[in-house]
């Protein structure tokens, strides 16, 4: 009787140090997709920012395209804030959120898809505007409708940037809210 209760014992000790090691090796996945998932929220914040401040100066120049109200300091300074935005604000941002993206939830990563698409077409009508602004010396920006059109352009694209992010973050935010308040909410 002894020895049955012995291997018993010995039997639930095993079971137990299994099942702890399972759940001990099953944690750090758990904390690793928490990390990313509160990293990528930080970056969409940190890419609505970045929108705000660019869709401020292309409002700038498209109010600037009133031909009375048009210098070409004024048009090459917003453009550039605009191209430094792009490139020292969005274009890391979104470097970090597509590697890891694949790590993300389903939600999470369509929104990446749709902020890349957006900020993708951003660059390149930023780029597109500044060539345009180069060689646009003889005909006032303001009465160049190819130049007029760029801007617009990067108006709606940091637009729908700042409305993506700032969906992406108040979902996220009111996501885990809930998972705090003990509801259960479905993983997406």
């Amino acid at each position: 009787m002894r020895f049955k209760s012995i291997t018993r014992s010995i039997s639930l000790l095993t079971m137990a140090s299994l099942l702890a090691a399972g759940l001990v090796a099953a944690e750090p996945v758990t904390i690793k997709q928490l990390a990313l998932e509160k990293e990528s929220v930080k970056l969409i914040g940190q890419m609505e920012e970045v929108a705000r401040d660019i869709h401020y100066n292309a409002d700038r120049l498209s109010s600037l395209s009133v031909p009375a109200r048009t210098t070409q300091w004024s048009h090459s300074h917003h453009l550039i804030q605009i191209k430094e935005l792009v490139n020292q604000g969005l274009k890391p941002a979104l470097a970090r959120l597509t590697e890891i993206q694949p790590e993300l939830k389903g939600w999470q990563q369509d929104t990446i898809d749709q902020m890349l698409a957006s900020a993708k077409a951003l660059a390149a009508d930023t780029n597109s505007a500044i060539l345009t602004h180069n060689e646009s010396r003889s005909l006032p920006l303001g009465l160049n409708a190819e130049y007029r059109g760029l801007i617009s352009r990067m108006n709606e694209h940091a637009r729908t940037l700042v409305k993506t992010s700032d969906a992406a973050g108040t979902y996220a935010a009111a996501h885990e809210q809930a998972e705090q308040a003990g509801l259960r909410v479905p993983k997406l």
